[in-house]
C-alpha cells in the first residue's frame, strides 16, 4: 500500500478495472439504490465518504468503491458491476453469482 500511495502522490495513473451497468438492472434492488450508487463513483467527495469508513485506508479509487459497496466483482468472470445491475458478463444477479460460487467451491 505505501508504494501505491507514493506513485499517487508523484502523479502516476493507476490502471483501474472498469465498472459496468451493461447488465441490466437487478429487480432484488430498487431505482433509487441503483441511482444512488452510479451517482457515488463518480462523486467528488467519494475520498471523504470512505475516510469515514476506512479512515487509514489507501484512498485507491478501485479500493474504494469496493469498501463502500458501489461496485460486485462477479466470482465466475471477474467482471465489476455496479451494484444494483445484473453481471455484464455471465447475466446473473449478485445473489446468484454468490451462491453459485459458494455452491461450487463447497462452502
Amino acid at each position: 500500500m505505501p508504494q501505491e500511495l507514493a506513485r499517487q502522490e508523484l502523479g502516476e495513473v493507476q490502471e483501474s478495472t472498469p465498472w459496468t451497468t451493461a447488465g441490466g438492472p437487478d429487480h432484488s434492488y430498487d431505482e433509487t439504490v441503483r441511482e444512488e450508487r452510479r451517482r457515488w463513483l463518480t462523486e467528488p467527495r467519494l475520498t471523504e465518504r470512505f475516510r469515514l469508513v476506512d479512515p487509514h485506508g489507501a484512498p485507491i479509487y478501485d479500493h474504494m468503491i469496493r469498501v463502500l459497496d458501489l461496485v460486485w466483482e462477479c466470482p465466475d468472470d471477474g467482471t465489476v458491476n455496479v451494484v444494483g445491475y445484473r453481471c455484464a458478463g455471465c447475466g446473473s444477479s449478485r445473489e446468484v453469482a454468490a451462491l453459485a460460487a459458494r455452491c461450487r467451491d463447497g462452502r
